[in-house]
């Protein structure tokens, strides 16, 4: 008897398939090595100045253009073009050999990455809120085992002499087509999950949230006219009307959510911690080459990159067991970890050992990953699921637009054009300052209550944390976070989600 399938769940199957075979790409933890190599011969000043920065800029425009039209093309045409993206950045990096195709490379792998919030958002739009739970966690797993794999492979090829880098690179061409081929054959979605119908709305003007559909009229004072052009003008107007009022939903959200203090704490930091992560996940692999050249050396970057993501899972999934308070002791664990991390990178950057740097990264991971978990379930107990996909576009875009100014400074042919090395120690510093802050908030809100009384309240009970509260109001909430303080001080709603 054949295995028949509910809608959602071929839905989530073939996301979960896509997620996976778009992140197998066993070139990836090679990429910097394959680049310098022949026939490419890029020198290290071409990669670090001129060719990854760019990848900054296009994400930057790609995800503000992704978040304000995704909405309007119902998801799927947004998957497909991150489909095609990737498949873009595939033929580049395999047949292009100037510095300028590289350049047009990395805008295209901007696109792709942009293009995420699509594919993050999309599940959400084709099932229903009770199945959430689920979905986020098989898509995240997939996408996880996608990166896995990657690094497995690529490392079992290289180090037994399989293949080379180029080849490498063909496999993980050939991985994301079978991801663009899967594209075609999503289901279309017709929800919307950056917009929900406010109390008091009309109706009839608008039913969002997985209620509106491609052919339903958003302006019901237009009658279909028989007449080509006609049609196409109300086609037109339902589409600019369509999207003005998501853009409306959203600013209205927009502000109920940051006027929360507690939300725009756990925010600020995702986005600066994630802006920091991006720079050291773009220029890790010109560090290790630095220290341990793969022109003289075997490297082991994929079983790193393996690793890294074994051990950073682990973490995530045993943060689900603490029944700590972090509404507490959150802004402290931020702090210390966050200056942990900076001696990560200031190891990393003045050690000459591979091995060590190694040890470093995987380190820096799993605390990144430590905290950003924390992070993002202290914003998701804020928001909700239907505000999530909003808050984490907007955290997402505020990261991305650190990292430019970060790059353009630092990194940028136009800026100091730092080395590698002095690059490393400026993002330990940049760890540095961002766990200092935290780290001194907590230490004077802990002082004032009275650490006595927070050590009391460590754990996540049932009963309302009336000390939240009190903190809330001594720091000078107004009355329009009321609300805020009766969610945010509720233990049940200690929620899920995982980063990206």
């Amino acid at each position: 008897m054949a295995l028949r399938l509910e809608f959602w769940q071929k839905a989530t199957l073939l996301l979960c398939l896509y997620g996976f075979f778009k992140e197998m790409k066993p070139s990836e933890p090679f990429l910097t090595p394959y680049l310098k190599a022949p026939p490419k011969n890029f020198t290290d000043k071409q990669l670090e100045n001129e060719v990854y920065p760019v990848w900054t800029y296009s994400y930057l425009v790609a995800l503000l253009l992704v978040f304000l039209f995704t909405d309007v093309l119902r998801y799927k045409p947004v998957i497909v073009v991150e489909g095609l993206a990737y498949l873009t950045t595939r033929v580049l990096l395999i047949w292009a050999t100037s510095v300028r195709a590289m350049q047009f490379m990395e805008t295209a792998y901007g696109v792709a990455t942009g293009a995420e919030v699509a594919y993050y958002s999309y599940i959400y739009a084709v099932v229903e809120a009770e199945h959430y739970l689920r979905v986020t966690g098989f898509t995240r797993a997939a996408v996880l085992a996608g990166r896995m794999m990657s690094g497995v492979v690529g490392q079992l090829l290289i180090s037994l002499s399989v293949t080379d880098y180029l080849t490498l690179n063909y496999i993980s061409m050939t991985s994301v087509c079978i991801a663009l081929v899967i594209t075609f054959i999503l289901p279309s979605a017709s929800g919307n999950v950056f917009g929900i119908v406010k109390p008091g709305e009309n109706q009839s003007e608008v039913q969002v949230y997985g209620a509106t559909s491609d052919n339903e009229a958003v302006d019901n004072n237009h009658d279909v006219s028989p007449i080509a052009t006609e049609n196409a003008s109300n086609c037109f107007l339902k589409c600019f009307s369509s999207w003005k009022l998501s853009l409306r939903l959203m600013w209205h959200d927009f502000k109920e959510c940051y006027s929360k203090n507690e939300l725009l704490k756990w925010s600020l930091w995702w986005a600066f911690g994630t802006c920091g992560e991006f720079m050291v996940e773009n220029y890790v692999q010109n560090l290790w080459d630095d220290i341990y050249s793969a022109r003289k050396h075997k490297i082991y970057n994929g079983v790193v990159t393996a690793l890294s993501n074994v051990f950073g899972a682990s973490v995530a999934l045993l943060l689900g067991y603490l029944k700590v308070n972090w509404s507490v002791f959150g802004e402290l664990v931020l702090g210390v970890v966050s200056v942990a991390d900076a001696f990560f990178l200031y190891i990393s950057a003045h050690t000459s050992s591979i091995w060590l740097a190694y040890s470093m990264y995987i380190l820096f991971r799993m605390a990144y990953t430590f905290l950003v978990t924390i992070a993002s379930f202290q914003i998701a107990k804020n928001v909700g699921m239907d505000r999530y996909a909003l808050v984490f576009g907007c955290n997402m875009f505020v990261a991305l637009l650190l990292q430019t100014i970060l790059t353009v400074i630092v990194v940028d042919e136009r800026g100091l054009a730092l080395d590698i090395i002095t690059q490393f120690v400026v993002y330990g510093s940049f760890f540095f300052i961002l766990g200092a802050v935290f780290l001194g908030k907590a230490m004077y809100t802990m002082t004032r209550i009275g650490w006595r009384t927070c050590w009391n309240q460590r754990y996540v009970t049932d009963d309302r944390q009336e000390l939240i509260e009190q903190s809330h109001g001594n720091d000078g909430d107004t009355e329009s976070n009321t609300d805020h303080h009766g969610v945010s001080t509720d233990p049940g709603h200690e929620s899920q989600n995982a980063v990206v």
